[in-house]
């Protein structure tokens, strides 16, 4: 299964939360990179009447409940699919599946544990946030 399918998938069904540290600031400005222009995912918040900001809010507080190790895998492919789409002008998916390559590891320094990690982190949010209850709710 590709996790970075899933993971862009799930960027896409993430709802808000109150965020804010300075270091949540520049999670949220990474998150933010990551997912700002790509159609796709700014439609499906759309439609569940959220927005980027929404998102990454939540993604960055979530961050607060990680172990320092998955903190880490998580900022660094967040770090990385926002440099990818800046770079290339990739839309989210597309970046997703470079770091889904069998390459990856060379091109990136990104082991499959961290990639992994990452994806499994917006699995858990994403489930918290289509409830009335857990790390974001309203």
């Amino acid at each position: 299964m590709k996790r970075l399918s899933i993971l862009a998938g799930a960027c896409a069904m993430l709802a808000a939360c109150g965020g804010g540290t300075s270091t949540g600031g520049k999670t949220v400005a990474i998150c933010t990179t990551m997912l700002s222009g790509d159609a796709e995912v700014e439609s499906d918040l759309s439609a569940r009447d959220m927005s980027v900001a929404d998102y990454c809010a939540c993604y960055a507080e979530g961050l607060n409940a990680q172990s320092a190790e998955d903190k880490a895998a998580i900022l660094k492919v967040t770090q990385i699919l926002a440099d990818l789409r800046e770079e290339r002008g990739l839309g989210l998916e597309e970046a997703a599946d470079l770091l889904d390559d069998s390459g990856a590891e060379a091109e990136f320094s990104l082991t499959r544990a961290e990639f992994e990690t990452a994806g499994e982190y917006v699995d858990t949010i994403r489930r918290d946030l289509v409830r009335d209850e857990g790390l974001c709710a309203s």
